[in-house]
Order: structure tokens, then C-alpha cells, then sequence
């Protein structure tokens, strides 16, 4: 995360094995070879990742420098909740449309259309009764259902590239994408000379749910003979709904709780943390996402000092971007931002520390991935959501200052990354066992 977001990153899928070309498709319509050269392999994820660090940090500085503090924790607000809501009414449509192993190549537009317009509709509801309770601006409410349509194109198309295992160039793009539209949009408003809070938001809103829609667009077949069953699509999609919203709860919770809190200055202080915990996450990302895609149909139990240099890695490489921002907070807020958000300097300080946090969370959540806990994901999350709930339960009861609420999601990580990591160990320990007895191992239960 950069800017906070207005388009959600790729879901985790239930099993690594999923993340494939499927036998008997149609090759994909190809990218010219310019384009695809520079974006093979590692080198893709890290120029993703990097174009997505440069473009969150400068719309980040371009919405605070025109609209102020005030202004960019009410536009925060609004991206917040609207985006959160989009991707909790996807269910787990995102993670059915990887796993489906009943459709040959890619899906058809027509066979989105009932589930899209279902999670659509139950978007709306949530959005409707927020509206209600804020009482927004009607163009205001129009840009949110807008941000909304953004999320869940950009989740579809991400899940489109993973299902056909193109994880180099057109999953890549599918999240880089918005965040074009975005800046696109922000140097016309910046020509256009606008400065209110309603026309940045419906005009960033408008280019990236067009830009996700003709994404997606791309990225579906077009025809009239659907293979996929919508009953079992939406039944699936209920089933795993519960793990992407544990996940998305945890990574979300703190910025949902300080937008729901606080004024909307501190607001803007929080939300330029979550940019330079962004980049944090970006740096440790790089090297995860590789991880995971490197063990992909790879012995399991093999895997115990790959895994233990890899945090390492890990760690190491989140921290190199970590520490220098924190060592020169004051100098680059002051800068890029302005005097009005120095008083953002110590939050962004420990959020820096909770991206490294992060970044390892992210990683173990994968390994736990690959040891086939896939279907246990929502219980795995449940004590660090619960140690974050817990922890701003006390900060509102005792009044803790911003800086202390910054640290509670770093708390949160650090529980998750234990638990992830013992429940990896544990499974490892029952495949080394079952190999040697000749068994199976069981598969563990869904919940």
C-alpha cells in the first residue's frame, strides 16, 4: 500500500498448485515484445513494485499538497471505507476464479456477469447504509460507488492473470494499472487548476474504474457459450469469502479504525505513515512474491533453511528502505509534503517498523500457502486480528496518543508471523512423519 487504497492488491489464493496456465487454453493475446522484454521475470515484480512505490508516494504528495490536511483525511476517509467495502463484497470470487479447474482457458465476460453483478449489489447495500449514517455529498457518494467498481475490476483482472500463470507481465500490469489512472488524472486536475475534495475524487474515481474495466475487459474471452456453473461459482465464493476477510480485516483494521476515530487531520498524518509503510512492504514483497512462485510444485519438507534464510531476505531488504526513512522522516515530509504534516514524523517513524513487520507476515502467510493450509487461513488470522482488535479497544480506553496506535498493527504482524511459522513447522512435521510411515498426510479441513 502506498497511498492508502483505492484498489486492492491481488488476494491470496487457497493453493499454490492453482496458480497456472490450465491444459487445453488458448494462449493469450500477447503484449508487444518491447514491452514484454523488460517485464520477464523478477525483474517485472521489482519494476512493478517500484512503479507502484513511486506512484502511491507522488499521489500521495499531489492530493496532501492541493487539498491540505484537512482535505486528504477526508479523501483518505472515503477511499478507505469505499475500497474495503468493494473487496469484502467479492467474497472470495477472486480466489474461485484462480482455483476453477472446470473451465478451459480463460473466462467469458457473460460468465462474470451474474456473480459481478451480485457482489456489485451488495457493495452498494454497505455503501448506501455508510452513506446514510456520514450523509455525504452526492457527488461525493458517486465517486465511493465509483471507487467501489475500481476495486472489483482490478481484483477480477488480477485473478484472471493468476489463473493463467502469467505472473510477469499481465498480473503485474493488472496492478499497476489504477494506480496510471490515478496520476493521470491528477496532472489534468493539476492543469485544470481544481482544489475541492469532490472533483479530486469523482475524476480520480472515473479513470481508474474505467481503466480497471477495459482491463478486465482485456483479460476476459468474448463469446456467448459460458462453461462455468454460476451455482457452484457463488457457493464457492461464500465458502472462501470468510479467509479474504480476515486478511483484508488485518491488513485494513488500523487505518479503518483512525478514519473512523479521528478528526480528519490525524487522518492525514496516519495515511502518509501507511504510504512509507507501503514502501516498507513493497521492498519485502519483492522478494516474496518470488518465494512463492519459486516453491510452486517444489518438495515441501525440504524447504525448513530455504525458509529460514528467506526471512532473512526478507527482513534485510524491508529494512534497508525501512531505516533510511525513518532516519530522515522530518527532512522528506517537510520537504514533499510541507510544514503543515511534520506532525506526521513520529507515526511514520513506527509505521516504517510495522511495514518490516509486515513484509514478514506476508511471507509466512505464503509458506503457510504452500504447506497446503490454504482452507485454515481464516483461523490462522484470527489471533493477530484479535491482538489488533484487542489493542485499540485499550487505546481508546485509555487515550493513547497516535504514535502508540501505530505500533498495535505491528503487534498484530508479529503474532500472525508466529503463528503462520508454527503451523508451517508443525505441517512439514507431519509430511517428514507420513513419508517415512509410506501415508499420506491428511489434507487439512476447510472451515
Amino acid at each position: 500500500m502506498t497511498d492508502p487504497p483505492a484498489v486492492a492488491d491481488a488476494p491470496e489464493v487457497a493453493e499454490p498448485s492453482a496458480v497456472r496456465r490450465p491444459g487445453g487454453s488458448r494462449p493469450a493475446r500477447r503484449l508487444p515484445r518491447l514491452l514484454l522484454r523488460p517485464l520477464a521475470g523478477r525483474a517485472s515484480t521489482l519494476l512493478t513494485n517500484g512503479g507502484l512505490l513511486v506512484g502511491g508516494l507522488l499521489s500521495s504528495v499531489l492530493v496532501s499538497r492541493v487539498l491540505g490536511p484537512a482535505g486528504r483525511g477526508q479523501y483518505v476517509t472515503w477511499q478507505t471505507w469505499a475500497s474495503t467495502i468493494g473487496v469484502f463484497a467479492l467474497g472470495g470470487l477472486p480466489q474461485v476464479l484462480v482455483l476453477d479447474d472446470w473451465t478451459p482457458g480463460r473466462h467469458k465476460l457473460r460468465e462474470l456477469a451474474t456473480p459481478l453483478l451480485l457482489s456489485i449489489a451488495a457493495a452498494l447495500a454497505a455503501l448506501a447504509g455508510v452513506a446514510a449514517f456520514l450523509r455525504p455529498a452526492a457527488v461525493v457518494f458517486v465517486a465511493a460507488v465509483l471507487i467501489v467498481l475500481a476495486n472489483q475490476f482490478s481484483s477480477l483482472g488480477a485473478a484472471e492473470a493468476q489463473r493463467m500463470g502469467r505472473m510477469s507481465v499481465e498480473f503485474n500490469a493488472a496492478r499497476i494499472v489504477p494506480q496510471a489512472a490515478a496520476l493521470l488524472a491528477m496532472g489534468g486536475l493539476l492543469v485544470a487548476g481544481s482544489t475541492g475534495l469532490a472533483g479530486w475524487l469523482v475524476a480520480v474515481s472515473v479513470a481508474q474504474a474505467a481503466a480497471t474495466a477495459l482491463w478486465l475487459w482485456r483479460c476476459c474471452e468474448r463469446g456467448r457459450v459460458g462453461h462455468i456453473p454460476i451455482g457452484r461459482t457463488l457457493a464457492d465464493s461464500v465458502r472462501l469469502a470468510p479467509g479474504n476477510w480476515m486478511t483484508q480485516l488485518q491488513y485494513r483494521f488500523d487505518l479503518l479504525a483512525v478514519t473512523a476515530l479521528f478528526r480528519p487531520e490525524v487522518v492525514a498524518f496516519y495515511a502518509i505513515g501507511v504510504a512509507a509503510q507501503g514502501a516498507v512492504l513493497a521492498a519485502g514483497q519483492s522478494r516474496g512474491m518470488h518465494w512463492f512462485s519459486r516453491r510452486q510444485g517444489g518438495t515441501f519438507a525440504a524447504g525448513a533453511g530455504a525458509l529460514r534464510r528467506e526471512l532473512w531476505r526478507t527482513a534485510g531488504t524491508s529494512l534497508a528502505v525501512a531505516v533510511p526513512l525513518t532516519l530522515t522522516v522530518r527532512l522528506w515530509i517537510g520537504g514533499a509534503y510541507g510544514s503543515a504534516f511534520l506532525p506526521a514524523a513520529p507515526i511514520v517513524a513506527v509505521l516504517c517498523g510495522v511495514g518490516v513487520m509486515q513484509s514478514v507476515d506476508y511471507l509466512l502467510g505464503h509458506e503457510a500457502l504452500i504447506a497446503g493450509l490454504g482452507g485454515r487461513v481464516i483461523l490462522l488470522r484470527v489471533p493477530g486480528l484479535a491482538v489488533v482488535a484487542a489493542g485499540f479497544g485499550l487505546a481508546i480506553l485509555w487515550h493513547w496518543p497516535t504514535t502508540g496506535i501505530a505500533v498495535i498493527p505491528g503487534v498484530g504482524y508479529a503474532v500472525s508471523s508466529v503463528v503462520f511459522l508454527a503451523a508451517a513447522r508443525s505441517r512439514r512435521s507431519a509430511t517428514a512423519a507420513t513419508a517415512a510411515t509410506g501415508c499420506r498426510p491428511p489434507r487439512p479441513a476447510a472451515p
